[in-house]
């Protein structure tokens, strides 16, 4: 299993925020690159708000 196999459209994601963990908790990914890299930017969203971030801050739920 790759490092970021967990991260596929539809899925429960948890999204640890960089910004002193403002926004950080549990999203669903919305959209993701064919091939992701660390650099790579993801979609994700919650109720109450969405955002892009690496893949490297999201763990899986």
């Amino acid at each position: 299993m790759k490092k970021f196999d967990f991260i596929k459209p539809g899925r429960k994601v948890f999204w640890r925020d960089p910004d002193h963990g403002i926004s950080s908790g549990e999203y669903e990914v919305v959209s993701v690159p064919e091939v992701i890299e660390k650099d790579s930017v993801i979609m994700i969203a919650s109720e109450f708000s969405e955002a892009e971030v690496y893949p490297s801050e999201l763990q899986p739920t």
